[in-house]
């Protein structure tokens, strides 16, 4: 009887081939994007949980009271680790990483640069790295070993076992290679490709081994032994800083599950309030909703052709055949086409999974050995071709034999609400999808537009490495020789990636308490403010001629309203355990979260801390002339690193990644979307227009022009596309508020936005029904009376 079924309906599919196409080619589609959406979903679902034992892994955080809030960071103190270890016996194995950096491996001179951490030994307990060669019990024990990645061993090596081998490690550290690792997986949230012993960084950074409670540098990681409390745990790490340095009493630390930090890893206040959890439930209300609109359409289009199916309804009900068979017919063809259209899907998948990742900047592949996916897939098949096919199938059974073979389909206009509430369902996704592209556009304009305070354009910044942090002097003597550039300075770090933080800061008329207030800082040199351009308010930038200088500082507005400094230039304040001297003050300018309000900035001279430098381009040149002037000039003073520099502003762009995938994912499905409601459209259209073909051709007879007939026949259409509208809006709105609340600085809710979105609305419905209207009522009303 299968056989039977799936032979009856596949003759249904080929004596409509057109009709068929359009719902296999819609349905298919629908899918393979939907498709898509969940593999970006279940990725971003799995990050850090492939490690064994990932539900008892876990990473400290610290909360920072400062200025009335509470700062939650990653960073910790190098003897955190050694002190879990001892202390807690809850805790079965602790590791501690450093801060990775950009570091240059060599061989014979020939050398890269990596992605590089310090690591203790333990890290390899906690966590799942798969060794290509080396053992993990003794990879990180030698202190002169180096564990790199595969993809740096073939860069280097190439095929050859590195075992043994000697490279330099920052052109100056000998280290042997004493393990080669697999690549951290895409869904890691840990990115480095190489890996020295703690001991090598201390030994590399010899004024680090005396360090104590108040440096807040370093990553830590810890597993709970099973059936250890993670509360438990917490309540003995809340105090444990105050314990060893009172000073830093009011910080306090806890834990936070280690694989819910890629989605969860957003703080406020102390607390996470989400993160990169919400963008992911959006994504899979993208998929459902696409889905559902594919489903739609489909329906809409299989009953829009119920004339051509009412006789053979008809014929099969008089010739005996029960409801329950016709219906079994119908289903059968839904799924043999979603079948189709799956397999037409993966085809589709195969051609854009390339485009949508270069969007989301995630490599994406289809799971071709993941026989879990491939079960998941064929049962979302068979869910969306019986939730596709039940509304036609149970349509079309229902016609009446009699009636049918008179050419009668239906007798009551009640027939076509379900599916004007299923159009309405599809339009309101298609309002809310435009309406909130355009608003995530204007928030990410809105921010960019933003004063930051310096100039980025024309600035470029490049790592201090090697010998450039000594020859920097002459470096810049030739620079602006060349005239490539305007100016250059040292500076602590990129402008856009600045952490550091002081606290314990002492300034005239402080008050009780506001000692532990963490204030951001930035060390500089000379130069630092003309090169990026910062708006002096009082006072001067730093000068090589004034040696008192190298003791002065210069504070943002934020931090002179924050000391309540009247005459801020000359007074003096206590920072990095020093008397420092107030010299300027700067206009307020963006060195985190373009988001957030400007924190008050310390900016005070300390060269030894520079690990960037920042450069102002020479507008009057070409840049690319002055790049490789540049280029030639590093390579004079630092022949052993490769020359890599990154625009400002480019930098700055980052920031507002997880926005811009946000809003180019929006506009792509927003498109198709649209394209998929206007299918459904069209579909309702052809089915009014038959239902209505008689009504049509009599009011033709009794003189009604087409622009009439055309305005008659799209003015139901109109009627639920204002209804999809205002609901699409009231939804939209609603939420729109809510995310925009998530920012201090946002753009605001108007009404041109959501006038656009129904001009536009109504335009894709007119051009949608009206074909379908302008055909009806071209048809020679002879033929559809006939027989009254």
């Amino acid at each position: 009887m299968i056989k039977n079924y799936l032979k009856v309906a596949w003759r249904g599919i080929a004596n409509n081939k057109i009709s068929s196409i359009i719902n296999i080619g819609g349905l298919a589609l629908g899918m393979a994007v939907s498709f898509m959406l969940m593999l970006y979903v279940y990725n971003e679902y799995s990050y850090d949980k492939f490690h064994t034992n990932s539900e008892r892994l876990y990473q400290v955080f610290k909360n920072q009271p400062t200025n009335g809030e509470i700062r939650t960071k990653p960073l910790t103190q190098q003897l955190l680790a050694g002190t879990i270890k001892k202390d807690l016996p809850e805790v079965e194995e602790v590791a501690r990483i450093n801060e990775s950096k950009d570091a240059l491996i060599a061989l014979k001179g020939q050398g890269i640069k990596v992605n590089t951490v310090a690591a203790d030994q333990s890290l390899f307990n906690l966590f799942d790295f798969e060794f290509v060669w080396g053992n993990k019990r003794t990879a990180l024990t030698d202190p002169t070993g180096i564990v790199i990645s595969e993809s740096t061993a073939i860069a280097i090596f190439g095929n050859r076992n590195p075992m043994g081998e000697m490279l330099k490690y920052e052109n100056q550290f000998p280290m042997k290679v004493s393990a080669v690792i697999k690549d951290n997986p895409q869904n890691s949230s840990f990115t480095f490709k190489a890996i020295i012993p703690w001991e090598a960084f201390l030994t590399q950074n010899p004024w680090l081994k005396g360090e104590g409670w108040d440096n807040y540098a370093y990553f830590t990681y810890l597993r709970l032994k099973p059936g250890a409390s993670a509360d438990v745990l917490n309540s003995k790490l809340k105090d444990l800083i105050g314990r060893h340095f009172a000073k830093d009493a009011a910080v306090k630390l806890f834990m936070f599950p280690y694989a819910k930090l890629h989605l969860y890893g957003e703080f406020k206040n102390g607390v996470s309030v989400g993160g990169r959890i919400e963008y992911v439930r959006l994504f899979l209300l993208l998929a459902v909703g696409i889905l559902l609109i594919a489903c739609i359409n489909f329906m809409n289009l299989s009953t829009a052709r119920s004339e051509k199916r009412a006789r053979e309804v008809g014929i099969r009900k008089a010739i005996g055949a029960r409801r329950g068979a016709l219906i079994a017919q119908f289903m059968g063809e839904s799924l043999v086409m979603a079948f189709l259209s799956f397999l037409l899907a993966v085809v589709l998948m195969m051609v854009l999974l390339p485009v949508f990742r270069n969007i989301i900047n995630i490599n994406l592949s289809l799971p071709y050995a993941n026989p879990a996916a491939w079960g998941l897939a064929l049962a979302v098949t068979i869910i969306t071709g019986l939730i596709a096919g039940s509304y036609p199938a149970l349509f079309l059974s229902s016609f009446k034999p009699v009636k049918v073979l008179k050419g009668q389909i239906v007798s009551s206009n009640n027939i076509i609400r379900p599916r004007q509430v299923l159009v309405v369902l599809q339009f309101t996704f298609a309002t809310s999808l435009i309406i909130f592209s355009i608003f995530i556009y204007r928030q990410i304009n809105f921010i960019k537009d933003r004063p930051i305070g310096y100039d980025r354009d024309g600035l470029v910044e490049i790592a201090a490495d090697g010998r450039m942090y000594d020859q920097f002097n002459l470096f810049r003597r030739d620079i602006l020789a060349s005239g490539a550039v305007t100016d250059a300075a040292l500076i602590s770090d990129p402008i856009n990636n600045a952490t550091g933080a002081t606290w314990n800061n002492t300034w005239p008329g402080q008050l009780p308490g506001e000692e532990s207030i963490s204030i951001d800082c930035l060390a500089a040199t000379y130069h630092f403010i003309d090169t990026y351009r910062l708006k002096i308010l009082e006072g001067r930038d730093f000068s090589s001629s004034r040696p008192s200088d190298s003791t002065a500082v210069i504070l943002n507005e934020a931090a002179v309203n924050l000391m309540r400094m009247k005459e801020p230039v000359g007074q003096q304040i206590t920072w990095m355990g020093g008397k420092r001297t107030v010299i300027g003050v700067v206009k307020n300018f963006v060195l985190a979260s373009p988001y957030e309000p400007v924190k008050p900035v310390i900016i005070g001279f300390m060269q030894g801390w520079a690990t960037s430098i920042g450069m102002r381009l020479n507008p009057n040149k070409p840049v690319s002339a002055s790049l490789a002037q540049l280029q030639s000039i590093y390579n004079k003073y630092n022949p052993s690193y490769p020359f890599e520099y990154k625009f400002t502003d480019d930098t700055y762009a980052t920031k507002f990644r997880n926005e811009k995938l946000l809003g180019a994912m929006a506009v792509l499905f927003t498109g198709l979307a649209i394209v998929l409601s206007a299918l459904g459209l069209f579909g309702l259209a052809a089915f009014s227009a038959e239902r209505r073909r008689r009504e049509i051709s009599i009011r033709k007879v009794l003189g009604a022009g087409t622009a009439a007939l055309w305005l008659k026949l799209s003015q139901e259409f109109v009627l639920l596309v204002l209804i999809s509208f205002v609901i699409g809006s009231l939804i939209s709105w609603y939420n729109i508020s809510q995310w925009l609340a998530k920012y201090t600085y946002h753009t605001t809710i108007t009404v041109w936005v959501f006038a656009a979105t129904l001009l536009l609305s109504m335009v894709i419905c007119l051009a949608a029904v009206s074909w379908q209207a302008i055909k009806a009522a071209l048809v020679n009303p002879v033929k559809n009376l006939r027989s009254e």
